[in-house]
């Protein structure tokens, strides 16, 4: 089939709207009503959900007193006819009011999507149980006696099961929310699994046995074969003319992977996993997206690209 390309959208015109939900209540705060808003996104595949901030500046006390930590935060920034979600998560720091030249900035620093990193493994409803020793002393007399005590029993999958069907009962169990999931191959694993480690690394290693990677995008978390050539079908150009602000640059060393660095005009439906149609002297053809860093200084929203060779 053959892919769909096109450059719609002019890299003027910029807004940014951030929206803050705590207990239900939500604080918006838009650079359209005179709010100076900046900040730097990040977005990778590299399977850990990415650290960002935002910087307000000059908001009156009111508003300050509304944010908190652990609040869901959501940006959504971009040209008018390309303006969109950038990423969304919640607030793991804040930084009091400090005074900027003759600005008061007040920065907030969020965790793309939900970090499911640092969940309690997990084990079968119907625990084991055996036979144990108990001693009580009581002055010099020690009574011995024997109880039965639950033994928490790792998740185990019967011989022949298949990968999607254990990524389905821990993201189930594990209440993991998964966007997309793609998997290259759906192994099967002839003598059965069992689920000895945290969930979210569980069903790393379940999408790496199957060929497929997991990441984080736009706040959400993706399984992805990198079978599809685009398959977030953004269908973007890039060159000289659309979107890029310099010829790209290459890094033979990235992880042992060739990649180009591309310099931006900022667009929101850039993320890890993209694909864009990148035509420069050094580089041309669709690839495929490892990071982008969004960011808006003052009056300047650009972004750095990085893409597979």
């Amino acid at each position: 089939m053959t892919e769909k390309i096109s450059s719609k959208g002019y890299y003027w015109g910029y807004k940014t709207v951030v929206t803050i939900t705590h207990s239900g209540n939500k604080l918006t705060l838009s650079t359209a009503d005179n709010t100076d808003i900046d900040y730097e996104v990040n977005s990778t595949d590299g399977g850990s959900p990415a650290s960002n901030t935002v910087t307000f500046y000059n908001i009156a006390k009111s508003h300050q007193s509304k944010i908190h930590k652990g609040d869901h935060i959501v940006i959504k920034s971009g040209p008018s006819d390309l303006y969109g979600v950038l990423s969304e998560g919640n607030i793991t720091n804040i930084t009091p009011e400090t005074l900027d030249s003759a600005d008061k900035s007040f920065q907030v620093t969020f965790t793309e999507g939900i970090d499911y990193s640092k969940d309690k493994r997990l084990y079968s409803k119907f625990n084991g149980s055996k036979m144990v020793k108990k001693t009580v002393t009581a002055g010099k007399t020690k009574v011995t006696y024997t109880k039965r005590q639950v033994k928490k029993v790792n998740i185990a999958f019967k011989k022949g099961v298949k990968a999607k069907q254990i990524i389905d009962r821990i993201k189930r169990d594990a209440k993991i929310e998964i966007s997309v999931c793609r998997l290259k191959k759906n192994k099967v694993y002839k003598k059965g699994y069992t689920l000895s480690s945290k969930p979210l690394a569980a069903i790393k290693a379940i999408a790496k046995d199957c060929g497929s990677k997991v990441y984080y995008r736009q706040g959400k978390l993706v399984i992805d074969d990198n079978a599809k050539p685009n398959p977030y079908n953004e269908h973007l150009y890039l060159d000289m003319k659309n979107g890029l602000t310099a010829e790209p640059t290459a890094d033979e060393s990235d992880g042992g992977s060739k990649t180009y660095t591309l310099a931006c005009f900022d667009d929101p439906r850039l993320s890890a996993g993209s694909a864009v149609y990148v035509k420069a002297t050094n580089i041309s053809g669709l690839k495929r997206v490892k990071s982008v860093n969004h960011k808006h200084d003052k009056s300047t929203y650009e972004m750095e690209v990085v893409v597979y060779a």
